[in-house]
């Protein structure tokens, strides 16, 4: 969440603490009222569920969590002695060096797809490369490390997609709420226009706070004393 929704999340929960303890000024209202501050309980539920959700899926969507680095190690290890066979056996071998390149830099979608290719275009070599040293599971074992890879993409993926669902639902039910806090205001002032104590509470708790606003600090007075009107006398001393 940013922190102005943060802040308007904030304002529709005072609204609603404002409610329950006016619950008075609510029977007085017209019945219209107390449905728009229910429904506003259930804007503020979904955004809360929604920011939970937006949490949680920007944490499915890091490296860490997918445990993507890992992974890609896993691949490269895989790929390199394919690889290596292939160098070492081009001109030797027709066609191997459709095996011998490594990729370069590349993000985790290419290196899945350069893998795969590896792995299906090592399947032709499949006696070679055993006959000079490699297991006789390097390609499976290729395959299986690419596909965890992809797995760990898709995942990422998806997690970001959730995540980004949930921002909207969030700036939607924003929107929402301040459309629901405006009716209610509408509804209530008639009734709290002659009490200057409960419409300042009101205002106070269905406005939007302003980030950084600091409360202005006013220095105590300098106590001033007034000059002592006691006559200053002068002592005399007899030579």
């Amino acid at each position: 969440m940013t922190s102005r929704e943060k802040r308007g999340l904030q304002s529709f929960r005072r609204v609603q603490g404002w409610a329950a303890a006016h619950r008075d000024i609510l029977q007085a209202a017209p019945p219209p009222v107390a449905a728009l501050v229910a429904k506003l309980g259930e804007v503020v539920a979904r955004i809360e569920s929604s920011a939970t959700q937006q949490d949680v899926q920007h944490r499915l969507s890091t490296r860490s969590a997918t445990d993507a680095t890992t992974r890609r190690a896993a691949v490269l290890d895989a790929m390199r002695p394919i690889a290596q066979v292939g160098r070492t056996l081009r001109g030797g071998v027709y066609g191997i060096s459709a095996i011998s390149k490594m990729p370069g830099n590349a993000d985790n979608e290419h290196l899945v797809k350069a893998a795969l290719s590896m792995a299906e275009n090592a399947t032709i070599f499949r006696t070679a490369l055993i006959e000079h040293g490699l297991q006789p599971d390097c390609i499976e074992v290729l395959q299986a490390a690419a596909e965890t890879l992809k797995s760990s993409v898709d995942t990422r993926g998806l997690a970001r997609s959730a995540g980004v669902g949930a921002s909207k639902g969030i700036r939607a039910d924003i929107l929402q709420g301040n459309k629901l806090v405006s009716l209610v205001d509408a509804g209530l002032q008639p009734l709290l226009r002659n009490d200057v104590s409960k419409l300042a509470s009101w205002r106070n708790a269905k406005r939007v706070t302003t980030k950084g606003v600091v409360g202005a600090i006013v220095p105590p007075a300098l106590e001033v004393r007034a000059p002592s009107t006691t006559p200053v006398t002068t002592e005399t001393h007899a030579a």
